[in-house]
């Protein structure tokens, strides 16, 4: 059975220009700050979230301002980066989830997906182990009764 994508999903497509990310358009790396982004090892289901800025941010301003790497940036996860050397790049799929125009919309959207996804509960589906490097130790997932409560309290 094949499986349909949200039409918000449709547009995941490859553009070259952005370099092994999918997005569905050509990121605006001279306008946006930077991207939040998942990659998927694709034979294991392991997932990542992380993001990554479009140009660099020193006090100096002959480094300041500079386009990063960001085309080809896997992550600054060591466990991941491990995965993909002993993988190959073939072995993941690269998505950009969305761009950003601020340094604080990046973070936070980093952040937010993160705790929806609830990356520190969910190791064994998720390779974060922190958030805005905080390290939970928590092996017990949020229960389906908090989540029921605190959305019905926030539209309440």
């Amino acid at each position: 059975m094949a499986v349909i994508r949200p039409s918000y999903l449709a547009s995941l497509d490859k553009i070259e220009d952005n370099g092994h990310w999918r997005f569905g358009c050509q990121l605006d790396y001279i306008k946006a700050f930077g991207f939040v982004y998942l990659i998927r090892m694709n034979s294991t289901g392991l997932k990542y979230i992380g993001r990554k800025n479009f140009r660099t941010q020193s006090k100096y301003k002959s480094k300041h301002g500079l386009q990063t790497n960001w085309r080809s940036y896997t992550s600054s996860s060591k466990d991941l980066n491990a995965l993909i050397d002993a993988n190959g790049t073939q072995d993941f799929s690269f998505f950009v989830l969305e761009q950003y125009y601020t340094s604080g919309a990046v973070g936070y959207a980093e952040t937010w997906s993160q705790m929806v996804a609830e990356t520190p509960s969910n190791q064994d589906k998720w390779l974060n182990r922190m958030i805005e490097k905080v390290c939970w130790k928590s092996t017990e997932p949020i229960s389906e009764r908090h989540k029921k409560r605190l959305e019905w309290l926030i539209k309440n």
